[in-house]
């Protein structure tokens, strides 16, 4: 059986919520540590969370 869509979607932005954390964090790390690169990426994947955390809040 399929599960409650709107349950789905909020497990989903919690989980969204998370990785967009830990990518900040990890980019901070990386700042300290001169990794630039490292911390390019992390930005984007906390700002492509953020798309995706506003796409599953309009579909609630």
């Amino acid at each position: 059986m399929a599960k409650d869509p709107k349950k789905t979607i909020h497990l989903m932005m919690i989980l969204c919520i998370l990785i967009a954390l830990a990518a900040l964090a990890v980019g901070i790390v990386a700042v300290a540590k001169q990794q630039y690169i490292i911390t390019t990426a992390m930005i984007l994947v906390a700002a492509w969370q953020i798309v995706n955390y506003r796409r599953w809040k309009r579909n609630l």
